[in-house]
């Protein structure tokens, strides 16, 4: 005589709720083995060995419906119907993939900019969509016409916005920093920290390449009424930079030709 279990005892056996099962039984995914006079379902050891394939499945991502059609199947069409499914699961994980990690850069992204703005508007996030959409090969393009080997190894690895890199807190906070400052003059004490700070980044960053920073500072700087290349990185902004930065090398110069005087 087999053994036989109340709708409530496989419930509790395989932590499935009797909600779940009745529904299994009315889509037949499920049906008990024996159902007594008074409605009552009753299940053999053999339905509790198909819930759990039923429950496998349902982790690996199956849906009740492919879990039907592939539990129905003939034996012989099991192994191809099982294939296809899994594939189509892992391609479906594969693309939920790619669309969550373009959601974290995104967010990332907007995380820092706001940072250094205080704010995002909508037009800032459309572009960020756009930039993280945009094909590698662009941007590999656009290294290979304007930098050598060597250079690019050193701007590849400068921070992302849309990274973890916690480089990027410290930029953003800098830029903050520099756009609430951007009527102090260059000469004030708050615009001579902001530069010493810019040219300590920039050593660190640019590999102390002096060259490559200015060629990389006049190819993201935009061009009169044009919007910034670099996130934070527009004209009035630049420009401001360039003043601060021209005042403090300015006064090194000055200070190390005093010092070789002997003044």
């Amino acid at each position: 005589m087999k053994l036989m279990y109340s709708i409530g005892q496989l419930s509790k056996k395989t932590n499935i709720s009797v909600r779940a099962l009745r529904y299994y039984d009315e889509i037949g995914l499920l049906k008990p083995a024996n159902v007594a006079d008074s409605g009552y379902r009753y299940y053999s050891n053999e339905e509790a060995q198909t819930l759990r394939h039923i429950t496998a499945l349902k982790e690996l991502g199956f849906t009740l419906s492919s879990i039907k059609e592939l539990l129905t199947s003939e034996k012989e069409l099991k192994e191809d119907r099982w294939k296809s499914y899994i594939e189509f699961e892992l391609e479906a994980i594969a693309n939920e993939r790619k669309r969550l990690d373009n959601m974290e850069r995104l967010l990332r992204t907007t995380h820092h900019a706001f940072e250094m703005k205080g704010k995002v508007d909508p037009d800032n996030i459309f572009l960020f969509i756009q930039s993280i959409q945009r094909p590698l090969i662009d941007r590999q393009s656009f290294l290979d016409l304007h930098f050598t080997n060597d250079e690019i190894d050193i701007i590849e690895n400068l921070p992302n916005l849309s990274t973890n890199d916690p480089r990027n807190m410290e930029w953003a906070k800098l830029c903050h920093d520099v756009k609430q400052h951007l009527h102090e003059p260059p000469s004030s004490e708050i615009s001579q920290e902001l530069a010493k700070s810019i040219v300590e980044i920039s050593g660190k960053w640019f590999q102390d390449d002096e060259h490559l920073v200015d060629k990389y500072w006049e190819l993201i700087r935009p061009d009169k009424g044009e919007q910034a290349k670099v996130f934070g990185m527009d004209a009035e902004t630049m420009d401001y930079i360039d003043k601060i930065l021209d005042y403090y090398i300015l006064n090194i110069e000055k200070e190390s030709q005093r010092k070789e005087g002997g003044i």
